[in-house]
């Protein structure tokens, strides 16, 4: 999409136009749900966060002073920061009820099992990339989850291409010592 239309959109979305505002949000909405998932364990969790992340947007797009994608995505993202520190502190407040052991899961698949593992792994991982570097964790988002290539990562956080490559490199590496020293594969 050129540059010149993106800021157009922007523009129109400061002005609160509807229309402007929906394809901002058809661009990048899966952007920013992959970066919430990423970062949480349930999907509807991610599904409520990356909404709540665009209604937050919405309400402070005033403030707005990108004129392009990367800068568009780098003030979600930060958004979407927040937001989940929010649902944090709110999760520690609300204490979770136990599901009903009565009642029967009617969806045979995944198996137990395999949801067990593929759990077990995700965990492993989650708590993995909390050992890293806050800057190592974005880079492998950007990167693993969204799909970014370096330039666009680089544009997001603010960083070079080099120092994407570098960040990426050395996050991979002590993700890897980690994982090793848990055991998980």
């Amino acid at each position: 999409m050129p540059k010149e239309e993106f800021a157009a959109w922007i523009a129109r979305a400061r002005d609160l136009d509807p229309g402007a505002w929906d394809e901002l949000y058809r661009f990048a909405f899966p952007q920013v749900y992959r970066y919430v998932a990423a970062k949480v364990r349930v999907a509807s969790e991610a599904e409520d966060i990356a909404e709540e992340v665009f209604v937050g947007a919405l309400q402070s797009v005033a403030s707005l002073r990108a004129t392009d994608e990367s800068g568009f995505l780098a003030w979600l993202f930060q958004i979407a920061r927040n937001k989940m520190a929010d649902h944090l502190r709110r999760q520690y407040r609300r204490p979770s009820e136990p599901l009903d052991p009565e009642v029967e899961i009617s969806d045979p698949s995944p198996t137990p099992e395999e949801e067990a593992l593929r759990s077990d792994e995700a965990r492993s991982l989650r708590e993995a990339l909390s050992e890293l570097t806050s800057e190592q964790r974005e880079v492998i988002i950007l990167k693993f989850a969204l799909g970014y290539d370096n330039a666009r990562a680089a544009a997001i956080l603010g960083k070079s291409s080099g120092a994407i490559n570098q960040l990426q490199h050395r996050a991979l590496l002590a993700l890897g010592r980690i994982l090793e020293r848990v055991g998980a594969s």
